[in-house]
């Protein structure tokens, strides 16, 4: 991965109240290496003149569901595991290209899909996964009725 130089740049750092304006910022490998308001010096690396722009840290969306792909969710589950997946894969890379870098799915993603991204075979967010869903009744994660008076009532006789 290449080195990437980005100067006078506006920086927002959520633990500074204003916007720090003229700043420069060196990334080598994807790792923010040094920040500061005086130039950086770097032979190797691409210089990105951000004059008049802003470089923020990467976004954190705590509750997302990558294989939540269809409005209908009672019948997610009848779909092939394939299917659900290759509809996920853009669903992550949209989410990385609005500025997301760390997603937690919060019931459905997998351990397979977290390792496409980490390999680099998914361009995605950083993922962190939480395994099945849960739900409280009627929510929905539920398929149930809202109403027991739509389903007729058993009873065991006992």
């Amino acid at each position: 991965m290449a080195s990437v130089l980005f100067k006078n740049a506006n920086l927002l750092d959520p633990l500074q109240a204003d916007l720090l304006e003229g700043h420069h910022v060196l990334v080598e490998d994807g790792v923010i290496k040094e920040v500061s308001d005086k130039p950086i010096a770097s032979a190797s690396a691409q210089v990105i003149d951000a004059a008049g722009r802003t470089l923020m840290p990467g976004l954190i969306d705590l509750h997302v569901h990558v294989l939540a792909t269809q409005l209908n969710l009672s019948t997610q589950g009848v779909l092939p595991d394939a299917l659900v997946m290759m509809r996920a894969v853009p669903i992550m890379a949209a989410m990385l290209r609005r500025g997301f870098t760390t997603v937690r799915d919060a019931g459905g993603a997998g351990w397979g899909l977290k390792c496409a991204v980490n390999e680099g075979t998914v361009k995605g967010s950083r993922l962190f996964i939480s395994g099945r869903a849960i739900s409280q009744t009627g929510g929905h994660g539920d398929p149930r009725p809202r109403s027991d008076h739509l389903r007729p009532m058993s009873f065991c006789g006992c």
